[in-house]
Parts: C-alpha cells; sequence; structure tokens
C-alpha cells in the first residue's frame, strides 16, 4: 500500500487530502532517522485495523437508535405525550376524547353569555339559545394527525405538550343578526321641550349600530378565551363585547338653537282670540224678560305668553337640512284652559225637532206601566237647525302663525253642523215609559195635559241636564193653565195649573226607569194611592223643580201623549242602563217612611245601589 502510493507521489497524482495523524508522523520520522522501530508497512497494517473497529461501532448505535425509535412508535400509536389536552380536558389517549368534548359541548349549552356594548345596550344568552355546536372532528384532528408516526411524535418534543383548541360549528347567521338588532342603540335626538313655564332642552346622544359580523368577532374572540380552558374553570357569564359603528342623532343643537329662536319670536306676540259664544243672562233683567234667556254674542281674550307657550308642540323632520329639523305645530291638548273655555262656548248643537207618529195604544189600568215592549211609532224628524263645532286645531295654527307675523286678531274657526239624523244622536226606540190615571173632566185635566203638550218632542242631549220647572215657565191663563187642585205648604189650596205634579211624577218614573241621573226631585208632602209610593215628584214654580241628567252617550227624545184619562211620558233613546227596582215595605196610610232602591249597571259594569227613602205626614 506504501509503494503503491509512493509511485502515485511520482507520477504525479492529486496527493491525498488526508492528513496523518500528528503522532504517527513524529514516529515516522524517527524510525527513518535511526533505522530501527515500525516500517510504513507496520503502520499502514495498524491503521487498518483500527478504522475497521470504529465502523462497526457507528454501526451498532445505530441499530440501538433504530431499536429506541421503533418502540416509541409502537408506544406513539397507543398513547398520546403526557400533558396532551383536548378543549382544555387531559387525555391520555384518542379514546379520551368523546368523553372530553361531551363535557365541554354540555358545559357550553348552560354557558351565559353577555353580549355588551360602549353604548350600554345590553343582551344574555345561553350557548344553547346561540346554537353553539362543538366542530367534533375539527376538534380531535389535531391529536389525530400523524399517528402512530414518528416524526410527529418527535415535532412535539421540543413543543411541550400538546393543547387541541375546542372548535365550534359555523354560526347561525341568523342568531347573529337576531343579537345585533338586540344591542344596536338607536340615537336619541337632541328636544326641546316648549312649556308654560319656560323651554326645556335635553342633548342628543349618538346611537350604535351593530352588525352581524360585529357580533360574530366578538363572538370569536371571547370563545378564543376558553378554548383551551378546563370547562370547569370557565367563567360563570361569558363576557362578549361587541364593537359597532357609532350613529350621529338626526337632530343636534344647531336645530335646538333655530327653533329656540321662533319660540322667542312668539313669545313676544300679542295675539287676541275672538269668538260668538253663550253670554250669561242679565242679572238686572226680570226672569220672564227675554233677556233673562240664553244669547249669544262675541267674546275675546288676550293670550298671555305662558299661554302661547302652551299652544305648540315641537315636531321632528329628519330629512331636513340641519337647523331645519325642529318647527312648531299645534299642540291641541296643551291649550290652555281660558282657550279651551272659550271655544266650548262657541259651541252651538245642532237645534233638532222631532216627534213620534203612529204611538201605539195608551196602556190601560190593567197593563203594567212601565213595559216598553209593546210600545210602537214613527219617529220623525221635523227641523234642523245647523250648529257649529269649533276646530280646534286650525284656530290654533292660526294662532300661532298670527303669534310669528307679530301679533293680531283670531276669530274661533270651525264647521257649520246640518247633516244630522235621529240614528246619528242615538234615538233610535223606546227605552223607558210610565203613564199614571186620572178622573176625566177634572180642571187639573187640563193642566196636565198642557205641559205634557209643552214637554213633548224635547230632546237632552248626551251629558246635560233638563229642568222641567224652568222650561214650561210660570204656569199662566195666557200659557193654556187654569186653576187646579194643589199642595201649598202641606196644605190642599187651589192654584193655576194645579195637577202638573202628577205629570212631575210621571216623567219622573219614565226617568227612573231609564236609569238616568235624578238631579233634583222632591216628593209630595203627603201620600196619594194614585202615585208608586216614594216614587214620586212633585214640581212648584219657580221653587220646587224637577231635573235629571242623560248620563249615557246618547241623546233622549221625550215623547209625551196624554188623554181624558191617563198622560203617558216615553223616552226614546239606545238602551244603555239595566235598571231594577226594590220597593221597601210600606204602610200606606197616614204618616209613613218608605226607602226604595235602584240598582244600575251599566254595559260591562259593576251594580251600583241608589236608596230614595221619602217621609209623608197627614195634610192638614
Amino acid at each position: 500500500m506504501t509503494t503503491d502510493t509512493h509511485a502515485s507521489d511520482e507520477a504525479g497524482e492529486t496527493p491525498s487530502t488526508e492528513t496523518p495523524d500528528t503522532e504517527q508522523s513524529a514516529s515516522s520520522k524517527a524510525s527513518n532517522a535511526g533505522g530501527t522501530g515500525m516500517s510504513r508497512a507496520d503502520w499502514h497494517d495498524t491503521m487498518t485495523v483500527e478504522g475497521g473497529g470504529r465502523r462497526w461501532g457507528w454501526m451498532l448505535g445505530l441499530v440501538g437508535s433504530t431499536a429506541v425509535l421503533a418502540v416509541a412508535g409502537v408506544l406513539m400509536a397507543i398513547n398520546l405525550p403526557g400533558g396532551t389536552t383536548l378543549a382544555g380536558t387531559s387525555v391520555a389517549s384518542v379514546d379520551d376524547a368523546p368523553a372530553a368534548l361531551q363535557e365541554a359541548a354540555g358545559t357550553l349549552t348552560s354557558l351565559p353569555l353577555r353580549f355588551s356594548t360602549d353604548a350600554g345596550t345590553e343582551l344574555v344568552r345561553t350557548g344553547g339559545d346561540l346554537g353553539l355546536t362543538v366542530d367534533v372532528r375539527g376538534t380531535i384532528s389535531p391529536i389525530e394527525q400523524g399517528l402512530p408516526s414518528i416524526s410527529a411524535w418527535l415535532r412535539r418534543l421540543p413543543s411541550g405538550p400538546l393543547a387541541a383548541p375546542l372548535q365550534l360549528e359555523p354560526y347561525d347567521g341568523d342568531v347573529l343578526t337576531e343579537v345585533a338588532a338586540a344591542v344596536t342603540a338607536e340615537p336619541i335626538n337632541a328636544e326641546l321641550d316648549v312649556r308654560a313655564s319656560g323651554i326645556d332642552t335635553t342633548p342628543g346622544v349618538d346611537g350604535l349600530d351593530v352588525t352581524s359580523e360585529d357580533v360574530r368577532q366578538a363572538l370569536d374572540t371571547a370563545l378564543d378565551t376558553i378554548e383551551t380552558t378546563d370547562p370547569s374553570t370557565w367563567p360563570e357569564t361569558l363576557e362578549v363585547t361587541v364593537a359597532g359603528s357609532t350613529v350621529a342623532p338626526p337632530v343636534t343643537q344647531a336645530d335646538i338653537d333655530a327653533v329656540g329662536e321662533v319660540v322667542d319670536r312668539l313669545e313676544a306676540a300679542e295675539v287676541v282670540v275672538t269668538g260668538e259664544v253663550i253670554l250669561p243672562a242679565d242679572p238686572e233683567a226680570d226672569e220672564d224678560e227675554e233677556s233673562s234667556e240664553e244669547r249669544r254674542g262675541p267674546q275675546a281674550i288676550t293670550l298671555s305668553r305662558s299661554e302661547l307657550r302652551q299652544l305648540v308642540d315641537v315636531a321632528v323632520d329628519a330629512e331636513a337640512p340641519e337647523g331645519e329639523r325642529l318647527r312648531l305645530v299645534p299642540d291641541p291638548d296643551g291649550t290652555p284652559g281660558r282657550l279651551v273655555a272659550l271655544m266650548d262656548l262657541a259651541r252651538v248643537r245642532p237645534e233638532v225637532t222631532a216627534h213620534v207618529e203612529n204611538r201605539s195604544p195608551t196602556p190601560t189600568t190593567d197593563d203594567d206601566p212601565t213595559d216598553v215592549s209593546d210600545i210602537t211609532g214613527d219617529l220623525v224628524l221635523d227641523e234642523v237647525e245647523p250648529g257649529f263645532e269649533p276646530d280646534r286645531e286650525a284656530t290654533l295654527a292660526q294662532v300661532i302663525d298670527a303669534a310669528l307675523a307679530g301679533g293680531g286678531e283670531v276669530e274661533i274657526v270651525g264647521e257649520t253642523d246640518s247633516e244630522v239624523s235621529l240614528a246619528d244622536m242615538g234615538i233610535v226606540e223606546p227605552i223607558s215609559t210610565f203613564t199614571s190615571y186620572y178622573t176625566a173632566g177634572q180642571s187639573r185635566v187640563q193642566n196636565i195635559r198642557r205641559i205634557a203638550e209643552i214637554v213633548d218632542g224635547v230632546i237632552v242631549p248626551a251629558g246635560e241636564a233638563f229642568e222641567v220647572n224652568h222650561f214650561v215657565g210660570r204656569r199662566t191663563v195666557e200659557n193654556g193653565f187654569t186653576v187646579g187642585g194643589a199642595i201649598l205648604d202641606g196644605e190642599l189650596v187651589s192654584d193655576i195649573g194645579g195637577g202638573v205634579s202628577q205629570f212631575a211624577t210621571t216623567f219622573f218614573n219614565a226617568a227612573w226607569f231609564a236609569g238616568i241621573e235624578l238631579v233634583d226631585f222632591k216628593a209630595h208632602s203627603f201620600y196619594f194611592s194614585r202615585y208608586p209610593p216614594g216614587r214620586e215628584a212633585t214640581i212648584n214654580y219657580p221653587n220646587v223643580n224637577l231635573e235629571i241628567r242623560n248620563d249615557t252617550p246618547y241623546d233622549i227624545l221625550i215623547d209625551t201623549d196624554s188623554n181624558e184619562t191617563s198622560v203617558t211620558v216615553t223616552f226614546w233613546s239606545t238602551p244603555y242602563w239595566d235598571v231594577q227596582t226594590v220597593m221597601g215595605p210600606c204602610g200606606c196610610g197616614g204618616s209613613f217612611r218608605i226607602t226604595n232602591e235602584r240598582i244600575l249597571t251599566a254595559p260591562g259594569g259593576q251594580p251600583v245601589t241608589e236608596e230614595y227613602t221619602t217621609t209623608y205626614s197627614v195634610p192638614r
């Protein structure tokens, strides 16, 4: 091997880059110099033997390492590296994954999630409400990848234990939209409130527009905080902070300032409102003179600054340019009391006259005098004198226009009401009736029939009162009355108009069974057997009156009919009150007392019991 080597050098071949060991080179030099020791051939053979030994060592090491890795690979196929977690739960093998995921899924279903925004809106829903569902395959996949790959196992060694995160199925888009709508905050406009006491302003508040994508991102962020955490350590409520886009309110301070200037002009004006109204009777006029009757005439009021402020409200027009998004509008509900009273006085009801034709026969003494079931007749509308209905909103609008123009005089405006029918007024059928009887030929019969004639056809509007005594007026010979029996201070006397109390009793009983309010009445001082005890009334001009009030929603037509032996009063309207009567025990002779009950029930209401006690004495 030495020759070959020297000849090779001399032949000019490229020398070997292998450098002999320094110690060996020194020995060679010493041998050549002294002529003793190992020859070059001996050194070469020695190196050959040592080189072969090292190669065997490497081969044995490689075989050993392969065996170790093979064993590790086998173990890898069965167990996961220590400390491996799935959805925050420790797992030793893939077989542990279902139980770990079941725990996480159950906890997620009941976990409350609170969605909140910087605008202060909030919504709490559980994971189950939101439809959050575990992606089983996606969650398990990281711990299954590469098994039983030795290289996968080796790759985990430097990075530590594997933590496979909890992964969910895609969110339901409808649920995200629902949450976004719930936590969206509408902007609040700046406000200006005009009151009698002055002006109040409130600044606007920005809103927040939240989209489903905003909710998705917030939900991702919140869930990231628990995806590798043991479910037993999850918070009691998972906070989900949702961002959004700020939305400015349409009405700004510029709009407030602009309408404030308009209110200043309104307050500075002087506005006078006039109208034709009912004037009070002249206190100095005799009660029998025409001047004592109701009459109409002009009346005016000047509105104060506070009253002008009450007239208006503020409306929003979000589409108008900035600075013009608020405007003043009439506020009928804020109308000051003086103006309301003036318009009420300016209201004129249509004057309607009507009568009943073809009446059913007058009941006999054997009939029930209160039974309306057999009463028939034809309602006839005679005449309608147009009324006037004030238009509050239109009047207020004119007042506001006048104020903004610097002031002036405004007349109450409205509509003439002439299209009226009895059905529109609620006058459709008999609701109560009563008949009383007398002996033919007596002078008092003329008075009874005359007062019945005067009252016949009277219409009592809904909510209004009617006084028989004052409507008929003083009983005089000129007015068709004559002398008849009467009671004065507990004594029987003769007087012009005597006997009209029998009509009053008949009228009173018709009102009783109609259920309407009995405002003012007085029973006779002593008992007459022709009247129901304790359910009768007398009248005497001008002090003893008989007044009723129509407390139903419908007008009432008073229909009267009389003949030589009886008088009947029937109320025509729409049934409203259910009436039951309970008569008390009665001695019905001499001096005695009786208490009667009237039980009233309104539609859908509870029964109300009224008690009426009458004391009778013996005539002097």
